[in-house]
């Protein structure tokens, strides 16, 4: 990992501060809102809101505990779901359910992922997924996936090694490896800018299990 975090404001800003390996994933394994509280503002990040923060801790909380995502992840039943997010804090409404649904659907298609990765633009991208029945990850949901992708593995910590480490056979193993580490990062970004969705998991969900496959060494 890079010894410093470089994000770029609307306005053309460079933010640099440091962070580095120990930094992220001490924020990682953070076990209460008030250790995140602490280890943010020793990095230099404590211009936050406490809801913010308390969004942020909620998320990565739940990311450090793989069988309970992954418990969720295979329940595909609305009310199921939203009974086992609000025993961690977490409320969700059924849009974003299904586009939850959608992501690992798509996702764990290993098929549907070499398709899109090879598409040049993004109307032919929502033909093949349209074409398989997904239609609730929208053009824009898609742009941010990419953008926030792009972001992690360029401005932020993640080297080649590091993309290329975070590799699996399929989508629960690639997302096994790199969730907490890319809630981690987002909870970072999102609270030393202020930005409010930085969090938000499926576009996280989204980027952890295809990360590898957009800028891994295998990617074809």
């Amino acid at each position: 990992m890079k010894d410093s975090i470089l994000r770029e404001t609307e306005d053309g800003t460079k933010m640099v501060f440091s962070g580095g390996k120990e930094f992220v994933e001490a924020v990682a394994h953070a076990s209460s809102k008030e250790e995140l509280r602490q280890l943010l503002k020793a990095g230099g990040i404590y211009e936050f809101s406490e809801e913010e923060l308390e969004e942020s801790y909620k998320n990565l909380a739940l990311s450090q505990d793989w069988e309970a995502l992954s418990e969720l992840f295979r329940d595909r039943d609305y009310d199921s779901c939203r009974r086992k997010l609000e025993a961690h804090g977490i409320t969700t409404t059924r849009e974003h359910f299904d586009l939850i649904n959608e992501v690992v659907a798509t996702a764990s298609d290993d098929a549907l992922i070499r398709e899109i990765l090879h598409k040049e633009d993004m109307e032919s991208t929502l033909e093949a997924l349209h074409r398989h029945g997904y239609r609730h990850m929208t053009a824009d949901f898609l742009l941010l996936v990419r953008e926030n992708a792009l972001y992690f593995y360029e401005d932020a910590l993640l080297t080649p090694q590091e993309i290329q480490e975070l590799s699996g056979k399929d989508f629960y193993e690639r997302c096994k490896k790199s969730i907490n580490l890319i809630f981690a990062l987002s909870s970072i970004a999102g609270l030393s800018l202020g930005i409010s969705g930085v969090a938000d998991p499926a576009l996280l969900i989204a980027i952890a299990g295809g990360i590898s496959l957009m800028f891994g060494e295998n990617q074809q």
